[in-house]
């Protein structure tokens, strides 16, 4: 039976409590615009029509994130609601994955580690090509995941397939694909706003 589409992409990008607003002022235009692009990007390559949103969830020590792993970011996707597509952009990596990247996918769940500049006063346009080139190929790559088990794609489809493509790319024979603010494909060595899996033969 073909599983049904999640009613709507929730991307929740994940800040400690006394960085929130700093995150919010520095990543929050790059974050919400790629939950945009990625809304054309699953309707273009995926056909798949799906409302797409984001937010900013600070994470405050004491509560349910005292101690952040994968599993609190489960429980928090259970009690969110499973038919909504989770998408967690996390400032750790998970302890425990069987995806090829800094990630982990399960149905309706996703999340990767969201990587920033190290020196803490680089400007926008360095940080948000670091955004462009490293983390948003880690959110393609697991949203391929998801997208393709959404349409209903067996797992060496869904799963298998995807990893051949991302190891391609890390083996740099073969390119991401560029897109400008636009949407519109470019040249890697021009001004791309995003870089994603080469998702045209999936």
């Amino acid at each position: 039976m073909t599983p049904l589409p999640a009613e709507k992409l929730f991307f929740i990008y994940l800040a400690k409590a006394d960085e929130w607003q700093r995150m919010q002022q520095e990543d929050w235009e790059y974050v919400s615009s790629m939950a945009r692009f990625f809304h054309w990007w699953l309707r273009r390559y995926f056909d798949l029509s799906i409302n797409v949103e984001a937010d900013i969830l600070p994470v405050i020590p004491g509560k349910l994130f005292d101690r952040m792993s994968l599993a609190y970011l489960l429980r928090d996707h259970e009690e969110r609601g499973k038919d909504v597509y989770h998408f967690y952009l996390a400032y750790f990596k998970p302890f425990f994955t069987d995806c090829q990247t800094e990630g982990y996918t399960t149905p309706n769940f996703g999340m990767v580690l969201w990587d920033r500049p190290d020196d803490p006063g680089v400007g926008e346009t360095k940080r948000f090509a670091l955004f462009a080139s490293e983390n948003c190929p880690r959110v393609s790559h697991v949203l391929a995941h998801e997208a393709l088990r959404m349409k209903g794609k067996k797992k060496q489809q869904y799963f298998d397939n995807v990893h051949k493509v991302w190891l391609q790319h890390r083996d740099k024979c073969r390119p991401y694909l560029y897109f400008d603010s636009q949407f519109k494909r470019v040249n890697s060595d021009g001004s791309y706003r995003f870089a994603t899996i080469d998702a045209t033969d999936l």
